[in-house]
């Protein structure tokens, strides 16, 4: 991840990211990604930008539009990106992972390559003009290609208190039904 870039939540760069936010009126492209899987700040955090916009914004489950057959996933895309009003002032994706691949460990490669739907929706989301916030509920599935374009990276790591730790551990246990998300090598 670039450094410059990436950072924590509720740090001095987040708070400048709002202050950008702020100035920004909805008017201008910006990408912003959140990632991590401590939901209630990053649901917090959303809710904080929604509240800095004139209007609702326009969100779209990717889990929806997105599948495994790249001309389906591009035919949908262009069909949601199509109906994004040219006055929008926050375009949010919901389950960004979806974009990813299933890393297997069976290849030569160590490195997570994006898919060719992920580099597809990156490239057309560059011509909305508005902020647009991809959100990613594992901070694992989130790769290079989405770091490398986006203008920030927002992170939302468990609780590092021992009782808020338990509890987020307590909330976040899977046993049956569990989706298994694939962990992209360090």
């Amino acid at each position: 991840m670039k450094a410059e870039n990436t950072f924590q939540y509720n740090s001095p760069k987040y708070k400048d990211l709002l202050k950008e936010f702020r100035q920004n009126d909805g008017s201008k492209h910006m990408l912003i990604v959140f990632a991590g899987a401590f939901d209630s700040n990053r649901n917090a955090a959303v809710d904080e930008l929604k509240r800095e916009i004139i209007g609702e914004p326009v969100e779209i489950d990717l889990t929806e539009i997105v599948t495994p057959y790249e001309e389906e996933s591009y035919a949908q895309i262009d069909a949601h990106l199509n109906d994004i009003p040219s006055d929008s002032s926050l375009v949010i994706f919901r389950n960004a992972e979806q974009l990813n691949g299933v890393y297997t460990a069976f290849s030569a490669s160590i490195t997570k390559y994006a898919t060719p739907q992920e580099k597809y929706l990156l490239n057309k989301i560059k011509d909305i003009n508005c902020p647009v916030l991809l959100e990613f509920n594992d901070l694992d599935q989130l790769d290079r290609t989405v770091t490398r374009t986006a203008d920030s990276v927002v992170l939302f790591n468990p609780p590092s208190s021992l009782l808020e730790s338990i509890a987020w551990k307590i909330k976040n246990l899977h046993v049956h039904g569990s989706r298994f998300l694939s962990p992209r090598p360090h």
